[in-house]
């Protein structure tokens, strides 16, 4: 059983898909960086000399990717559904296409191979989610300092009223981790929703396109409805000031039990072995 765990996760892990998304979401990550970050950091000490200025520095909390909602931050987190597929999602359709499941399913159970491919997806799609924006973070702490955000000087969109906003104030730091956990799990989420589609497509470009489409669908259905919360490429970024706690939870539990079931319990059960 620990065997076909570690192979998946050898896959996912080390397949030509982590590179491609870390080389994007990284080349995003690093452009945001460029564009955005050092432009401020070279204009701090102007700022902080100022007569009109409140004397209380731009910092790594309110000018990081994951700190902001437009240009580089936007296109990151509308890509992520696109960045989490290409790690491992697509190794289910090429076990069938190349008849490798058979094999597989032989030397393990169908219920460990199902549940190990679901893991080795969700971790690798989680990771290539995160990286980037732990990366980023990084680079803007080594030009910014290190200090608490404070509402009163109007640099960051998080208030008050916004989900954890007085926790983001207190203890920003475990704010952000908060976050990257929540994308990481998105991330995963996100990723094992192309397995569902290996069943409805001969086509691996559509299977890895998956969970980008239902999140475009997703979020241009939410955008009518005049929901901008419940907006995936806004509520998982930790710069959005709306209240996204119950969005959070519906639509991830919701995508979980989806793809679980279809997948691991039920499709461990369909005559595909």
């Amino acid at each position: 059983m620990k065997n076909i765990y570690k192979l998946e996760l050898v896959r996912g892990c080390e397949s030509w898909g982590v590179k491609i998304s870390l080389l994007f979401g990284c080349g995003i990550s690093v452009a945001q960086w460029m564009f955005n970050v050092l432009p401020v950091a070279f204009y701090q000490n102007t700022y902080m000399v100022s007569d009109y200025s409140m004397k209380y520095p731009f910092n790594v909390f309110n000018n990081w990717i994951g700190a902001q909602t437009y240009t580089f931050s936007y296109l990151y987190f509308f890509l992520i559904p696109l960045f989490v597929a290409l790690p491992h999602a697509g190794s289910f359709f090429q076990d069938i296409d190349y008849h490798m499941i058979e094999e597989l399913c032989i030397r393990e159970e169908r219920k460990h191979y199902y549940r190990s491919k679901y893991v080795a997806a969700f971790i690798s799609g989680g990771m290539v989610a995160i990286i980037p924006l732990m990366f980023n973070f990084i680079l803007t702490a080594a030009v910014l300092p290190f200090v608490k955000p404070q509402a009163a000087d109007y640099t960051t969109l998080i208030g008050m009223r916004s989900t954890l906003g007085d926790f983001y104030f207190v203890h920003p730091m475990l704010y952000v981790c908060i976050f990257l956990m929540i994308i990481f799990v998105f991330g995963g989420i996100l990723a094992t929703v192309s397995f569902i589609a290996t069943y409805y497509t001969d086509h691996m470009f559509i299977v890895l396109i998956t969970p980008f489409v239902l999140s475009v669908f997703l979020n241009s259905l939410f955008s009518m409805l005049g929901l901008t919360d419940w907006q995936m490429v806004f509520f998982l970024n930790p710069g959005y000031s709306g209240n996204r706690i119950l969005p959070i939870m519906l639509e991830g539990l919701i995508i979980m039990a989806g793809t679980f079931w279809i997948f691991v319990v039920k499709g461990s059960k369909d005559d595909i072995c």
